[in-house]
C-alpha cells in the first residue's frame, strides 16, 4: 500500500527524474553484465567446437609420425600414429553438434526463424546420437558413429572401437533437450533449460570430484569403465555456456543484474566454491598422506567450512554495507541538491518547464502553472496546443521546440503568447534535454516576462519615431526658410546689382563724358595734365570697381549667357586673381536648367573656388560639368595639401556646411574626397529640376 508521502513523491517529478536516472544507470551496468555473459558462452562454445573438430580429423586422418632418428628409443615413446588424447569420436561429435546448435542461437543476425529452425535440428540429431549410444547398451550392437567413420577410414580395415559412455549420452540428452528448449518459458515464466542446465553441471560434477579425492565409483558411474575426465570438464563448460547464453531468464538474470544480489553472487560464490574445493581437497589428501587419521576428517572440514562460511558471509555482508552506506550518502547528496534545486524552481517567478520529444510537458514550476491558469494535475503531460488559447502561439512554441532538439544547441527566444489574463511577452532561454548516452530526450526552458520592459520599448520606440518626424519637419522648415532667405538675398543681390548697372553705371558714364568736355578747356601744362591722368585712372578703379562688386552680387553673363559662360568668366577671373591655373570641360551644348540650380551651382563653385585660393595652397584647378536628362554633376578637383577626414565632419566649417544645405535642399549631395598631400576632389550631384529653352533673355540691360 503506498502511503501519502509515498504517493506526492511519485507525483513530483523531480523525484521521479530521480527514479529514472538510477533507472537508467542500473541498466547500463547490466547491460554491461548480460554482454559479457553471452560473450563468454560464445567463447566457451566456439573452444568446444574446435576441440571437437580437432578430434574427429585426428580420428578420421591419423597423423603417422615416423621413427628415423638416429637412436633408438624405448618402446614406450615410439608412436606409428597421433590420436588426441581429449575424448572419443562419439563424444567429440556430440559436442560438434551441441556447440554447433548454441553457437547459431546466439546469433543475433540474418534470419532469425531459419537460423532457429537449423539449430533445433542439430539439437534433434544431438538428441538421436545420445539414444543410439543408449541403444547400443542396451541391446549390445555397434555404434553407428563408428560403424560410419570405419567405412570412412582412409585403411582398409582400421577401426575406430570408440562407444559413448552411458553418463555422457545421459549428458548430451540434457544438452539436447536444453537446446530443444532454450527458449520455452512455461505458465509461470519459468525456463526449463536453465533447469537443465543446471542438472547437466551437477551430473558433471560427479565425475571431477572422482578424480579431484580417487574416487573410482564416482568416476565410473556405475559402469564399468569411467568417464574421460575432459568429456566431463567439457560438461561443466557446456552447461555454464547454456546457462551465460541467455543472461536474461529467470535464474541468470539475477546474477547479471546491477543490484546488491547480483554483486554479492558475482563475487562471492565463486571464492566460496573454489575455498572450499581447495580445503577438502586438503583435509582430504592429509588424511591419505597419514598426517592424521581419517576420522578426524570430519569434525576438521566442519571447523574449515564454519570459518569459511562466516568469513565469506562476513565480507559479503561487509560489501552489502559498504555499497549500502555510499547509496545512502549518494540518495541524501541527490535528495539535498533536489531540494535546493525545488526551492529555486519554487520561488522564482519565472517561469520553468521540461518537454519530452513529443511536446508533452514532464514539469512546470508554479510559476509557469500560474501563467496557464492551471493545476499541475491539469496540466500534466499536455501538449502546446492543450495549454495556450491560440492556435498560432502553440504551433509556433512547437516549432521553436522542433528546432532546438534537430539543432541540439540552445537558443533565446522572445515569445509573444496569450494567457488568460492578457497578451505576455517572454524572453525564453531553451536548451535541448540529452540522456546519459547524448540521446534528446526533450527541451528544457526557463522564460523571463519583458511585457513591461517591451511595452516600454514600443513608446520609446514611438517617441522616438514622432521625435524624427517633428525633427524632420522642423529641418524641412529651416530649409525652407533658409532656401526662402537665400532666395531673397539673391533678389536683393541682382536689385543692388541691377541699381549698381543702372544708376552708378549711367552715373560714372556721364561723368566720364563730362570731364572729358572738361579735359578740353584746361591748360596744357604738366601740372593739369597729371590731374588729368590721375582722375582718368581713379574713374576707370571706380568703374572696375563697380564691375566687380556687380559681378559678385549677381553675374551679368549667368543672366546673360547661362551657366556656361558664367562659369568661365568666373574661372577667368580666378585665374587672374590667385594665379592657379584653372581648366574646365563643360557641354558643348548650351546648358537650360532650372534658374534655383542656375545661381545654385554657380554659388557653390565659387565656395569651393575661395577654399581653394584660402587653403589648397594648389597651382591648378579642374573643373568639370556634366549634365543628362535628370542630373548635373560638378566636379571640382585640386593638386594641393588635401584635407583631412576630421576637417569634412567639421560641422563649425560654415563653407562646407552651406554646400551640404544647398545639395540637400535641391535634392542632392556633396561628395569629398582628399588625402593629406594628394589634393581635394569634391563632387556635387542634383537632379535638374526642370529646364527651359535656351534663349536670350528678352530685356539685356546696356553696359
Amino acid at each position: 500500500m503506498i502511503e501519502d508521502g509515498d504517493q506526492a513523491k511519485l507525483g513530483n517529478p523531480h523525484y521521479q527524474d530521480l527514479l529514472k536516472a538510477r533507472a537508467l544507470e542500473s541498466l547500463a551496468a547490466t547491460q554491461t553484465y548480460v554482454s559479457r555473459a553471452t560473450i563468454a558462452a560464445v567463447a566457451v562454445s566456439v573452444l568446444l567446437m574446435l576441440i571437437s573438430a580437432l578430434v574427429l580429423i585426428a580420428a578420421v586422418f591419423p597423423v603417422t609420425l615416423p621413427n628415423s632418428l638416429s637412436f633408438p628409443l624405448p618402446v614406450s615413446l615410439q608412436f606409428p600414429t597421433l590420436q588426441l588424447p581429449f575424448w572419443g569420436t562419439n563424444t567429440a561429435a556430440g559436442f560438434l553438434l551441441a556447440t554447433c546448435s548454441l553457437l547459431l542461437q546466439c546469433l543475433v543476425v540474418g534470419p532469425k526463424k531459419a537460423i532457429k529452425f537449423l539449430a533445433q535440428i542439430l539439437a534433434v540429431l544431438l538428441l538421436m546420437l545420445a539414444i543410439a549410444a543408449l541403444l547400443h547398451e542396451v541391446l549390445g550392437s555397434a555404434g553407428w558413429l563408428d560403424v560410419l567413420l570405419t567405412a570412412l577410414a582412409p585403411h582398409p580395415g582400421q577401426r575406430y572401437p570408440d562407444g559413448l559412455h552411458p553418463m555422457a549420452a545421459i549428458g548430451f540428452v540434457f544438452c539436447g533437450l536444453a537446446l530443444l528448449l532454450l527458449d520455452h518459458r512455461t505458465r509461470h515464466d519459468r525456463h526449463v533449460a536453465e533447469y537443465l542446465a543446471i542438472s547437466l553441471i551437477f551430473l558433471s560434477a560427479i565425475p571431477l570430484l572422482g578424480y579431484l579425492y580417487n574416487v573410482a565409483a564416482m568416476t565410473k558411474m556405475v559402469y564399468a569403465t569411467s568417464i574421460p575426465w575432459l568429456a566431463a570438464v567439457a560438461f561443466f563448460l557446456f552447461g555454464m555456456a547454456l546457462l551465460m547464453s541467455r543472461p536474461r531468464q529467470r535464474l541468470m538474470a539475477i546474477i547479471t543484474r546491477h543490484a546488491p544480489g547480483g554483486q554479492m553472487l558475482r563475487r562471492s560464490v565463486p571464492q566460496m566454491l573454489i575455498l572450499l574445493v581447495a580445503l577438502h581437497w586438503l583435509a582430504d589428501w592429509g588424511a591419505r598422506q597419514g598426517f592424521y587419521d581419517r576420522t578426524s576428517v570430519p569434525p576438521l572440514l566442519t571447523l574449515i567450512d564454519s570459518v569459511l562460511v562466516l568469513f565469506i558471509f562476513w565480507r559479503a555482508a561487509g560489501q552489502v554495507d559498504r555499497e549500502y552506506g555510499a547509496r545512502v550518502q549518494s540518495a541524501a547528496e541527490l535528495a539535498e541538491a533536489t531540494a535546493l534545486l525545488i526551492a529555486v524552481s519554487d520561488n522564482t517567478n519565472d517561469p520553468i518547464f521540461v518537454k519530452d520529444r513529443q511536446g508533452r510537458l514532464m514539469f512546470a514550476n508554479p510559476a509557469y502553472l500560474r501563467r496557464l491558469g492551471l493545476e499541475w494535475q491539469d496540466a500534466r503531460y499536455r501538449r502546446s496546443t492543450e495549454l495556450f488559447q491560440r492556435q498560432e502561439d502553440a504551433e509556433r512554441i512547437d516549432q521553436d521546440d522542433a528546432r532546438i532538439m534537430n539543432g541540439k544547441v540552445s537558443e533565446t527566444l522572445e515569445q509573444t503568447v496569450q494567457t488568460p489574463n492578457d497578451m505576455v511577452t517572454f524572453q525564453t532561454t531553451k536548451a535541448p534535454w540529452f540522456d546519459q548516452q547524448g540521446r534528446v530526450m526533450g527541451v528544457v526552458g526557463i522564460a523571463t516576462d519583458i511585457s513591461e520592459r517591451k511595452r516600454a520599448e514600443d513608446s520609446l520606440r514611438q517617441r522616438e519615431s514622432e521625435l524624427e518626424r517633428t525633427i524632420a519637419q522642423r529641418t524641412a522648415l529651416l530649409r525652407e526658410l533658409a532656401n526662402h532667405m537665400e532666395t531673397i538675398r539673391e533678389e536683393e543681390k541682382r536689385a543692388i546689382a541691377r541699381e549698381l548697372h543702372d544708376n552708378m553705371g549711367a552715373a560714372l558714364t556721364a561723368l566720364s563724358m563730362h570731364l572729358a568736355g572738361v579735359y578740353k578747356v584746361l591748360p596744357d601744362n604738366e601740372q593739369w595734365q597729371n590731374r588729368q591722368t590721375q582722375m582718368q585712372t581713379l574713374l576707370s578703379s571706380l568703374v572696375a570697381t563697380t564691375r566687380r562688386i556687380q559681378t559678385e552680387l549677381r553675374p551679368n553673363m549667368l543672366d546673360l549667357f547661362g551657366l556656361k559662360a558664367a562659369i568661365l568668366e568666373q574661372l577667368e577671373d580666378f585665374g587672374q586673381r590667385t594665379g592657379i591655373v584653372c581648366k574646365s570641360s563643360l557641354p558643348d551644348e548650351d546648358i537650360a536648367i532650372d534658374h534655383n540650380v542656375d545661381i545654385a551651382v554657380y554659388r557653390m563653385l565659387q565656395e569651393i573656388l575661395n577654399n581653394v585660393s584660402k587653403h589648397a595652397q594648389a597651382s591648378q584647378v579642374d573643373v568639370i560639368l556634366d549634365i543628362d536628362e535628370d542630373r548635373l554633376a560638378l566636379t571640382v578637383r585640386d593638386n594641393g595639401v588635401g584635407m583631412s577626414q576630421e576637417r569634412f565632419e567639421n560641422t563649425a566649417t560654415h563653407g562646407l556646411r552651406g554646400l551640404h544645405e544647398r545639395a540637400t535642399y535641391l535634392g542632392g549631395n556633396v561628395r569629398f574626397n582628399a588625402a593629406e598631400g594628394k589634393g581635394t576632389t569634391v563632387v556635387i550631384e542634383l537632379p535638374v529640376l526642370g529646364q527651359t529653352p535656351a534663349s536670350a533673355p528678352a530685356d539685356q540691360p546696356g553696359t
